[in-house]
């Protein structure tokens, strides 16, 4: 057979040597037919044999089929028998802390009067911690931190949406008849309204005086101390000088804590408020508005009207700066106005 040809063939029969001699007819007996058939049966099993072999010749030679690929390693899968290693956790960054703000002296009226400032200091009000007072060296260095925030803040005539440049200021000042020095001779702001000050003038591009700069960096401490929901007030008070004696200085420092309550203490604020309009008559409001007027502040702010005639008639103990005379009241109807006005006034 030959590898073209997969047929099975069984050998032929093959042909008798020459000079051998013929086997005898019949099959040579028993026995040659026991060694026939035994020959014979071996030859089937040589056939088969060879059949089988070219088979696997034409038809299996082909390679071993290949065994199962193996999982390829990742890093969600180890080796049992190796298990992943743990990977420390990783480090937080820090956070820096930013330091609390460092909070003024507390200090009690006397205290504050008793101080001699030689730079603006400030102080932390003894009896309402909402109050906080800014001792100033002189006039002139408390004008100069605080009279553009009272001309946008409440003087008559001025812009109340606009911070004054320096020489709308100075204008302003000497139409009012005063100059820097006596422009306020104190001064009372609640903080958001001194916020809103330093608002417009970055808004405007208002360059600031360095008392004002100064003044800007006490506010925003002072605002740390708080939460966000509470307001505080900021008054000030000159230190003594040729206008500033001691009866005065006791005077103005009293008058604007007056104010310092009114803007802290809504219960005393509402008070005041409903003494304004059912204790004061209509002539009489009208006639405090007119002596406001005078002393440089607007009239249109209600407000502020009610807030200074219960600051003049509670807190003002100097007839230099107020007497019930210049408000058009005697002194009895006065001092019915300023009973009405104690009795819910802060103890």
């Amino acid at each position: 057979m030959t590898e073209d040809d997969a047929t099975v063939r069984l050998p032929a029969r093959q042909a008798a040597a020459p000079g051998a001699a013929a086997p005898p007819r019949g099959g040579g007996g028993p026995r040659a037919a026991l060694i026939g058939a035994a020959l014979l049966a071996a030859g089937i099993a040589i056939a088969l044999a060879v059949a089988v072999g070219a088979a696997w010749y034409m038809f299996g030679r082909q390679a071993p089929p290949e065994p199962p690929p193996k999982p390829e390693a990742s890093a969600a899968m180890a080796p049992p028998s190796m298990p992943a290693p743990s990977l420390p956790a990783p480090t937080p960054p820090v956070v820096p802390v930013p330091a609390p703000a460092i909070g003024p002296p507390i200090a009690t009226e006397d205290e504050i009067l008793a101080h001699q400032a030689r730079a603006p200091t400030v102080f932390r009000l003894a009896e309402n911690p909402h109050v906080f007072i800014i001792d100033f060296p002189s006039l002139a260095s408390q004008g100069a931190a605080l009279n553009r925030v009272a001309a946008l803040v409440e003087k008559v005539g001025q812009p109340r949406d606009r911070v004054l440049d320096d020489a709308a200021l100075a204008r302003a000042i000497a139409a009012n008849g005063d100059t820097p020095d006596t422009y306020y001779y104190g001064h009372n702001y609640r903080g958001r309204d001194v916020e809103r000050f330093f608002a417009l003038a970055d808004r405007d591009g208002i360059a600031l005086t360095p008392e004002e700069t100064w003044l800007r960096g006490e506010v925003a401490r002072l605002r740390r101390l708080l939460p966000p929901s509470e307001d505080f007030a900021m008054i000030s008070v000159p230190g003594l000088g040729p206008r500033v004696d001691a009866t005065m200085r006791r005077a103005i420092l009293h008058h604007e804590i007056g104010h310092g309550h009114f803007f802290t203490n809504a219960r005393f604020a509402a008070h005041v408020a409903r003494v304004w309009r059912e204790v004061f008559t209509e002539a009489e409001r009208a006639s405090f508005r007119a002596f406001l007027e005078r002393e440089g502040y607007d009239p249109a702010l209600e407000e502020v009207m009610m807030n200074e005639a219960m600051a003049y008639l509670l807190f003002t103990p100097d007839a230099r700066f107020f007497s019930p005379s210049h408000a058009g009241l005697t002194d009895a109807r006065a001092a019915e106005i300023a009973a009405a006005l104690r009795a819910g006034a802060p103890r």
